[in-house]
């Protein structure tokens, strides 16, 4: 009787311990995560976003974006025959999981954007030799602010280490020389990542 005793304690203790150590091992919280959209290099593009968890469902990080000429192809920004082409891009951001950080899920993104901005083919004062002011074409170099949103899904692979993300968003330059606001492509795409 004591020795059946002791054989069920220590089967009892045995079980509970092989599941308890399952689930800490299963169950890591990974708080950081660093991704690359896989889609850019082929425009000539280049972008790494950090995203870091502060809550069970919210996410803040920080990306930038060097843009080449192929991207700018795919620009809907523009008015009046002007051309817009964005050189770089840093974008902070804030995000929401609908299943929590920890699992994959939908999510929905804010984020702002400031961005070096060169218009081409504009009407630009200039003055003359002879001191007037006279108009003609050429290129205005700025830095501007925007923002936009986005949304996206986020698959988890690898003992949820690696991550694999496909995300539509869309960014509006605030821009004072013109009205009308362009909406532009940016933050899409499918993404590659590694959490730890």
């Amino acid at each position: 009787m004591y020795f059946r005793n002791c054989f069920f304690f220590f089967l009892f203790f045995l079980l509970t311990n092989f599941f308890f150590a399952q689930e800490d091992e299963s169950s890591m919280i990974y708080k950081n995560q660093i991704s690359t959209n896989l889609a850019l290099p082929i425009f000539g593009s280049f972008d790494l976003s950090y995203e870091r968890t502060i809550a069970n469902k919210w996410t803040l990080g920080l990306a930038g974006a060097i843009y080449g000429d192929g991207i700018q192809e795919l620009s809907t920004e523009g008015s009046y025959d002007n051309r817009y082409d964005t050189n770089y891009e840093l974008m902070p951001f804030i995000r929401v999981y609908f299943q929590g950080t920890q699992n994959k899920s939908h999510f929905l993104e804010l984020f702002g954007s400031i961005s070096e901005v060169v218009e081409s083919d504009r009407f630009i004062r200039v003055t003359n030799p002879e001191g007037f002011g006279v108009y003609e074409r050429g290129e205005n170099k700025y830095t501007a602010g925007g923002l936009g949103f986005g949304y996206g899904y986020r698959f988890l692979l690898l003992d949820k280490k690696l991550v694999l993300e496909a995300q539509f968003g869309v960014r509006t330059n605030f821009n004072s020389n013109f009205i009308i606001l362009n909406g532009t492509l940016v933050r899409t795409g499918i993404k590659v990542g590694y959490r730890f």
